[in-house]
């Protein structure tokens, strides 16, 4: 139990940063650079899974908005989608 625990607080997406975002539907892959535009992100790339995007936004922006729609917002950690900082700047 502690470890899913730990596992779920490692994966929770943070108030503010870098997130992944991950399409559960094939809708959801096509709406999910215009959702998470019009929701305040600013897309950094593609995730590591088909039709994820990285992004930096808020969760409090994102989260309920595109889980409506199908799409789970995670951590981005570094080991998995590598640095989130644009190109030229630092994270």
């Amino acid at each position: 139990m502690l470890l899913a625990a730990f596992g779920m607080f490692a994966f929770a997406p943070p108030v503010r940063g870098a997130m992944l975002l991950v399409p559960l539907t094939t809708r959801a892959r096509a709406d999910l650079p215009g959702l998470a535009v019009r929701r305040g992100a600013l897309l950094l790339g593609q995730g590591p899974v088909a039709g994820s995007l990285l992004v930096r936004g808020e969760r409090a922006r994102l989260g309920t908005a595109l889980l409506r729609r199908g799409i789970v917002l995670i951590a981005a950690p570094e080991i998995i989608c590598g640095s989130t900082a644009p190109q030229g700047q630092e994270a």
